[in-house]
């Protein structure tokens, strides 16, 4: 596909990632509120909201990745999903075992 073609693609898509991103965050904020609330009374983070929290704000950096023409890769289209990420640099090489690394640490954290 030609830039321009994808550079319009661009608009379309924005206003569905908008939508998307509206009412996830709405969820978000939900979660967040009630994870709060569960750390607070039990002294530990719920694993599910945790991870789910993460999703969120991996596929929103993907959106903005896309948004910002960092990168071709159309989120949940083709591209990343709700593929997460850990603020940290990946090897091109191997970044899919460091990636399982983190992610298993981040489990066991739990």
């Amino acid at each position: 596909m030609g830039e321009r073609i994808e550079a319009l693609l661009r608009i379309p898509l924005g206003i569905l990632y908008a939508i998307i991103l509206y009412a996830l965050n709405l969820v978000v904020g939900m979660v967040v509120f009630v994870q709060f609330f569960y750390t607070l009374i039990l002294g530990r983070r719920h694993r599910g909201m945790a991870r789910f929290a993460n999703q969120y704000t991996s596929f929103m950096y993907h959106v903005n990745r896309y948004s910002s023409f960092a990168t071709n890769e159309k989120p949940l289209f083709g591209g990343p999903g709700w593929e997460e990420i850990f603020p940290c640099d990946f090897d091109r090489d191997d970044r899919r075992r460091k990636y399982q690394e983190i992610k298993d640490s981040f489990d066991d954290a739990f």
